[in-house]
């Protein structure tokens, strides 16, 4: 099964869920008018797209979150992306945003980016040269019934690791990714991916990066359609 086959087709896209989170005109504008200017997302503009695999071993000291605690077997899509779109070998920020299918057939998104491995650091973005280098974090812990977490990728040996840990807590592998495609070839894809709209069932993002990325979205949203037109 490749990317292509798990993308949504061109010109579909996700039922939005309403919104409840209070809008900030100015922080709309912006990423709207960011977006129209790169005729296209106003950040991680395009990416490559490759099909994975997520295997979940769990977790022994339980969460509350079922997706990370207990075994299983996502089939799932990974984009890799440089924020800024600063030509190679520049260093840039690099993302990686993780969709599975619930079992309910709703998307779940995460989005990771290159940061520091360690306490504080795990929440300052820091650029990198290659999408298999470094830490990517989710920089914002998600509540969950276990308290503040955040999600962690780092490749080793041939696939990313995922893990969870506290805010200065150890992290705490529960899954390993591995990729089908190579994204040093595959084909770069517009494709939105979207924690705060789609969330992993138990892991809900803080209202204060709600209040930050809504906007954001919406506005790149917009962007993106006047230039479709």
């Amino acid at each position: 099964m490749s990317a292509a086959e798990l993308v949504p087709e061109a010109g579909t896209t996700l039922p939005e869920r309403p919104g409840s989170v209070p809008d900030s005109p100015a922080l709309r504008t912006a990423f709207r008018l960011a977006a129209a200017a790169r005729r296209g997302k106003a950040v991680h503009t395009r990416g490559a797209v490759v099909a994975a695999e997520l295997a979940r071993h769990g977790l022994r000291e339980r969460t509350g979150v079922a997706w990370l605690d207990e075994p299983g077997t996502d089939r799932a899509l990974v984009r890799f992306s440089r924020a800024a779109g600063l030509p190679r070998p520049l260093p840039d920020v690099l993302g990686l945003a993780l969709r599975v299918t619930g079992p309910d057939g709703e998307p779940r998104d995460l989005l990771m980016s290159t940061t520091g491995d360690r306490g504080a650091q795990r929440r300052v973005l820091r650029p990198a040269l290659d999408w298999r280098s470094g830490t990517y974090s989710s920089v914002a812990a998600f509540r969950t019934p276990a308290g503040p977490l955040l999600t962690a990728a780092r490749w080793r040996a041939g696939r990313f690791l995922l893990a969870v840990a506290a805010p200065r807590g150890p992290w705490r592998p529960f899954a390993e990714l591995h990729l089908r495609e190579d994204p040093a070839t595959a084909p770069d894809r517009v494709l939105t991916f979207d924690p705060g709209r789609y969330p992993v069932p138990g892991m809900a993002v803080p209202q204060r990066w709600l209040r930050l990325r809504e906007p954001a979205y919406a506005g790149s949203r917009a962007g993106r359609a006047r230039h479709d037109r």
